[in-house]
């Protein structure tokens, strides 16, 4: 290893659209190179709904040690910041023991948080800032939230919407020069990370995707997210609960607005925009390796991810990543 990454946490991101397989592949890693799981996920964050924010299964919490899985309250809200400060210090605290930190999901915007590359380059419009000061300060955070929901629902998710002129400046951005938009220019990670960072993302064929968010959808919806989802909505949840995928289609089907079979349509939809969203983000992620799983086993991937980690940390780049 270079001296570059002894000064490191070298640490293994893996990053993939909903239902591409993401837990299963991590989890094999985990268990060959003896890790633990970093969750990425705003919404596997949350206890008290597992089925319908897909949290992994209760063999593979058993096989590896997951960290940020159902552990937040669902009246809770959640930001980007705050994951990377936790975050940070669970990826600390497992590199003390010696082990390997991966860090697994599909929100992008905590992945660049917790890296530190998450930033909004130039000095801003000051027209276009104030238009989103005036909104916030008329019509309250629940319009410029909407607001943001439309420009970019990603970031929706990740922001404490709280922090007023946070929002306002994300609300800039995402209307502007997105942080999406950024990737094109800057690494994912800045030049100073306390990391040392293979990045890997998979990607599967749009045809097999598709069917795989189908099957989730349908066995969710046999599997006790109905139930979940009708205990959860008579307590108080946060912003970012009420909006994750599902939650509201199911509402509506235990109000007797909507049919199953049209619950599972929408979400089914919604599902495939998200994971769309998600691919988006990974085509702009300079510095990431991407892993085709088009016609492979879980375990193949695995094994690919295995060998690329080997080969990183026997000749890792000069940079350090």
């Amino acid at each position: 290893m270079n001296s570059f990454l002894k000064n490191r946490i070298f640490i293994v991101a893996i990053f993939g659209p909903t239902a591409v397989g993401k837990s299963r592949i991590a989890a094999d890693v985990a268990q060959a190179l003896d890790g633990e799981i970093v969750s990425a996920d705003s919404m596997q964050l949350y206890v008290g709904l597992p089925v319908l924010t897909d949290q992994p299964d209760a063999g593979l919490l058993k096989a590896v040690r997951h960290h940020l899985v159902g552990i937040i309250p669902l009246e809770e809200e959640y930001s980007a910041g705050r994951y990377a400060k936790e975050a940070g210090g669970i990826i600390r605290d497992i590199n003390g023991r010696k082990k390997l930190p991966l860090v697994v999901g599909g929100t992008g915007l905590y992945i660049r948080a917790l890296l530190g590359g998450f930033s909004f380059a130039g000095k801003g419009d000051r027209q276009a800032r104030n238009k989103w000061e005036e909104l916030v300060k008329e019509h309250g955070t629940a319009a410029a939230m909407a607001q943001l929901n439309l420009l970019d629902p990603e970031a929706a998710a990740a922001i404490d919407s709280r922090n007023h002129r946070r929002l306002v400046r994300v609300l800039e951005a995402a209307e502007g020069k997105s942080p999406q938009e950024s990737f094109e220019r800057d690494r994912l990670w800045s030049s100073d990370s306390p990391y040392g960072v293979l990045c890997i993302g998979l990607v599967e064929s749009r045809d097999e995707l598709n069917r795989r968010i189908d099957e989730r959808v349908d066995t969710m919806l046999t599997g006790g997210v109905i139930d979940e989802v009708n205990k959860a909505r008579r307590m108080t949840v946060s912003r970012t609960v009420s909006q994750a995928i599902g939650f509201k289609d199911i509402c509506e089907y235990l109000d007797g607005q909507a049919s199953l079979a049209d619950t599972a349509v929408s979400i089914k939809r919604k599902s495939r925009r998200y994971a769309k969203r998600q691919l988006t983000w990974m085509r702009k992620m300079p510095d990431i390796v991407r892993i085709d799983l088009a016609g492979r086993l879980a375990s193949e991937a695995a094994e690919e991810i295995i060998e690329l980690i080997g080969s990183h940390r026997q000749n890792p780049p000069t940079d350090g990543f």
